[in-house]
């Protein structure tokens, strides 16, 4: 613990400095200049990560939806984008097989492309056979078997029912299950 004849010093030295006008700016320039350089490294840091997340959301948008790859851009980075566009362009041929499975409802393009992006933008030999973005795609959907009851005629102008077993691909919607689909499929 301090001494208290140390602690009376410094609150007199204290009491007198903020008495004194000159005293006063000069601390005030010395915590100006300091909260100064703060600032300005915050407003930099700040800046840096805007053109980042701006630079990161350019990158998306051409993914998704497509658009012009500026030749300026370094040529590994314009070949990521055109292998995603690739891809989701394969994606959405998958995902229009199985849709013609689905009943009820649809599967969601968006998560299963920002899904995609998540785990394969930036992937070396990004180089997939169709079966594969199918299998990727079948993670968002569960699959069941059911019957149905035909009704038809034959030759002879009867009419008779018989029963047809199907398969119904149902959408998901519990991420959980997904990545769990994704895990057993990899």
């Amino acid at each position: 613990m301090a001494d208290p004849a140390t602690i009376t010093l410094a609150v007199k030295a204290a009491v007198a400095a903020a008495t004194d006008p000159n005293a006063r700016k000069v601390v005030g320039g010395i915590i100006a200049a300091i909260l100064s350089s703060l600032i300005l490294i915050v407003v930099i840091i700040v800046c840096l990560l805007s053109g980042t997340a701006e630079h990161n959301n350019a990158a998306v948008d051409l993914c998704f939806n497509g658009g012009y790859i500026s030749p300026q851009l370094p040529a590994d980075y314009r070949q990521h984008i055109a292998d995603m566009q690739s891809s989701f362009s394969e994606l959405d041929s998958a995902i229009s097989d199985i849709s013609s499975q689905i009943e009820d409802g649809d599967i969601d393009r968006t998560r299963v492309k920002s899904i995609f992006y998540a785990l394969f933008f930036g992937s070396e030999n990004l180089r997939m056979g169709a079966d594969d973005y199918r299998a990727f795609a079948d993670c968002f959907v569960r699959y069941e078997e059911r019957t149905r009851t035909i009704t038809d005629i034959d030759d002879d102008g009867n009419e008779y029912e018989y029963e047809e077993t199907y398969i119904v691909a149902i959408p998901l919607t519990s991420l959980p299950e997904i990545y769990s689909n994704r895990r057993l499929r990899k």
